[in-house]
Protein backbone atom coordinates (compact mmCIF):
# COMPACT_ATOMS: atom_id res chain seq x y z
CA UNK A 1 0.00 0.00 0.00
CA UNK A 2 2.86 2.35 0.83
CA UNK A 3 4.52 1.72 -2.52
CA UNK A 4 1.25 2.39 -4.34
CA UNK A 5 0.80 5.71 -2.52
CA UNK A 6 4.35 6.74 -3.33
CA UNK A 7 3.95 5.79 -6.98
CA UNK A 8 0.70 7.73 -7.24
CA UNK A 9 2.28 10.81 -5.66
CA UNK A 10 5.23 10.68 -8.04
CA UNK A 11 2.99 10.28 -11.09
CA UNK A 12 0.79 13.20 -10.06
CA UNK A 13 3.74 15.52 -9.49
CA UNK A 14 5.28 14.61 -12.84
CA UNK A 15 2.00 15.25 -14.66
CA UNK A 16 1.57 18.65 -13.03
CA UNK A 17 5.16 19.60 -13.87
CA UNK A 18 4.62 18.71 -17.53
CA UNK A 19 1.54 20.91 -17.81
CA UNK A 20 3.22 24.09 -16.57
CA UNK A 21 5.50 24.70 -19.55
CA UNK A 22 2.84 24.44 -22.25
CA UNK A 23 1.16 27.51 -23.71
CA UNK A 24 -2.57 27.76 -23.05
CA UNK A 25 -4.60 25.80 -25.56
CA UNK A 26 -7.45 27.05 -27.69
CA UNK A 27 -10.14 25.74 -25.39
CA UNK A 28 -8.52 27.08 -22.25
CA UNK A 29 -7.91 30.56 -23.66
CA UNK A 30 -11.41 30.75 -25.10
CA UNK A 31 -13.25 29.68 -21.95
CA UNK A 32 -11.12 31.69 -19.53
CA UNK A 33 -10.88 34.72 -21.82
CA UNK A 34 -14.62 35.05 -22.34
CA UNK A 35 -15.61 34.13 -18.79
CA UNK A 36 -17.53 31.08 -19.97
CA UNK A 37 -15.67 28.71 -17.65
CA UNK A 38 -18.09 29.63 -14.85
CA UNK A 39 -21.03 28.53 -16.99
CA UNK A 40 -19.31 25.25 -17.83
CA UNK A 41 -18.59 24.56 -14.16
CA UNK A 42 -22.17 25.40 -13.22
CA UNK A 43 -23.62 23.08 -15.87
CA UNK A 44 -21.33 20.23 -14.82
CA UNK A 45 -22.23 20.79 -11.16
CA UNK A 46 -25.95 20.72 -11.94
CA UNK A 47 -25.59 17.50 -13.95
CA UNK A 48 -23.56 15.77 -11.23
CA UNK A 49 -26.02 16.94 -8.55
CA UNK A 50 -28.94 15.62 -10.60
CA UNK A 51 -27.31 12.24 -11.04
CA UNK A 52 -26.56 12.12 -7.30
CA UNK A 53 -30.17 12.93 -6.38
CA UNK A 54 -31.45 10.35 -8.84
CA UNK A 55 -29.15 7.68 -7.39
CA UNK A 56 -30.24 8.58 -3.86
CA UNK A 57 -33.92 8.26 -4.75
CA UNK A 58 -33.32 4.95 -6.55
CA UNK A 59 -31.50 3.63 -3.49
CA UNK A 60 -34.44 4.56 -1.28
CA UNK A 61 -36.88 2.83 -3.65
CA UNK A 62 -34.75 -0.31 -3.77
CA UNK A 63 -34.51 -0.41 0.02
CA UNK A 64 -38.30 -0.16 0.26
CA UNK A 65 -38.73 -2.94 -2.31
CA UNK A 66 -36.23 -5.19 -0.51
CA UNK A 67 -37.98 -4.53 2.80
CA UNK A 68 -41.33 -5.48 1.29
CA UNK A 69 -39.87 -8.69 -0.18
CA UNK A 70 -38.45 -9.79 3.18
CA UNK A 71 -41.85 -9.53 4.89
Amino acid sequence: MRNFSLLTLLLLTSVSALGQDAAPGWLESTLYGNGKINVVILVVAVIISGIGLWMFSMDRRLRRMEKNLKK
